[in-house]
């Protein structure tokens, strides 16, 4: 049994700290907001992508990256920086591009969803919290006959390996989902998941934190900031360091700040690798009719998902610098995209909930687990981009798995 330190407490760090406590480590998890599950995890698409772990660098996205750069690509968006890291970044991200090497990223990522889901099916009987999960299914939703064409290599690949996705025409879909009637854009073909789930991440953060204290007596720091961690002479971690109290001694730490994680590179040299991805979402009241199927808009990037009592499109993809903030000329364009495929999105109302959040990428999408090159007894949870709800728990075995040994 060790004295363990979690830093961040999305759902990363949330569900790092879960196996660890169950694996009998006392643990302390540390954020710098005041209650878990306030920055990316408040607001993202709430979709559970156990068969969706497309890595970003692409060949598809590379043919579109002259709209891109030319912003005319209402989806992604480039703010170009004069900062190396940033240049580095993205030559790495176009040496993952070719379709090799995208699908060696893709299936490591499958690999680490495929840990996410057994370790949620063991949390799910174990703890009695409650996020608003439900087993929804995934309707991809394809714009053009040869888009669609080119995703059955993919979805041939995938039931290889066990995961089931089924290519559908707009007819068939519509008895999946009969919201889809309703749809506006155009459907040349459907890729269907039927075991694909949702949940709302932010709830899920609350609740287990909450289950963690009561049933393993977990500590939390929350509204507290890390600045560093201090190491012995022999290069060992010996305590976490803060702007605002004094440091606090800890046998080993992990860290799953998400996109704070490159603020501690001066400890942390690998955080470099990551660039933030910014998206956003809007979240209203569920209407009467309203999908419950999630539905993914394959050309205008939207995803849409029924969340209890309320209904969210997220989307996006900004590459800004960290910190860029909150972009009323892009959430316009979410809803305005949002809007033309499904009118519900049309009026604005008092109960709307509008997000932006900073999604921690790394150049291949493949999140960063491994011990700090740098410290030894800390270790690195970090770079999940826009899949770090799916790859959680997966994550956070592997890093307990690291630990153990």
């Amino acid at each position: 049994m060790a004295d363990i330190a979690v830093v961040g407490a999305g759902v990363v760090g949330v569900s790092t700290a879960y196996v660890l406590a169950r694996e009998g480590h006392r643990v302390t998890l540390i954020d710098a907001a005041g209650e878990p599950g306030t920055c990316a995890s408040a607001g993202n698409a709430a979709q559970l992508s156990w068969a969706y772990g497309d890595a970003m660098a692409s060949p598809t996205l590379i043919r579109h990256l002259p709209a891109i750069v030319l912003g005319r690509d209402p989806a992604f968006r480039i703010s170009w920086q004069a900062d190396p890291d940033f240049l580095i970044w993205g030559l790495r991200f176009l040496a993952n591009a070719p379709a090799a090497r995208w699908w060696a990223n893709t299936r490591t990522i499958l690999d680490l969803a495929a840990a996410s889901r057994r370790e949620l099916a063991a949390l799910l009987v174990e703890t009695d919290i409650s996020f608003d999960y439900r087993l929804a299914g995934k309707l991809h939703l394809y714009g053009d006959a040869a888009s669609f064409r080119a995703a059955r290599v993919t979805v041939d690949r995938k039931n290889t390996l066990d995961l089931d996705q089924r290519m559908l025409n707009r007819e068939t879909a519509e008895e999946i989902e009969p919201a889809l009637r309703r749809y506006q854009g155009e459907i040349a073909g459907v890729v269907y998941t039927p075991g694909d789930a949702l949940g709302d991440a932010a709830a899920y953060c609350r609740a287990l934190t909450t289950h963690l204290v009561r049933e393993y007596g977990m500590i939390t720091l929350l509204g507290r900031r890390v600045c560093g961690f201090r190491t012995a002479k022999n290069g060992r971690l010996c305590a976490i360091r803060f702007l605002d109290r004094e440091d606090i001694a800890f046998d080993c730490a992990v860290l799953a700040a998400g996109p704070g994680a490159p603020l501690l590179s001066h400890d942390v040299p690998e955080a470099r690798a990551i660039r933030p991805v910014r998206g956003y979402s809007l979240t209203i009241p569920l209407a009467v009719g309203a999908p419950r199927v999630s539905l993914t808009d394959v050309k205008r990037k939207l995803a849409f998902a029924a969340i209890g009592n309320r209904f969210r499109v997220a989307g996006l993809a900004d590459i800004t610098a960290a910190g860029a903030g909150f972009d009323t000329g892009r959430f316009d364009a979410l809803r305005t995209a949002a809007s033309s495929v499904l009118p519900e999105f049309q009026v604005a109302g008092p109960d709307d909930t509008i997000w932006s959040g900073e999604r921690p990428t790394t150049p291949s999408s493949k999140p960063i687990i491994r011990p700090s090159r740098r410290i030894r007894g800390l270790y690195l949870n970090i770079g999940h981009g826009m899949l770090g709800w799916t790859l959680a728990l997966g994550s956070a075995r592997r890093v307990a798995d690291l630990i153990a040994g």
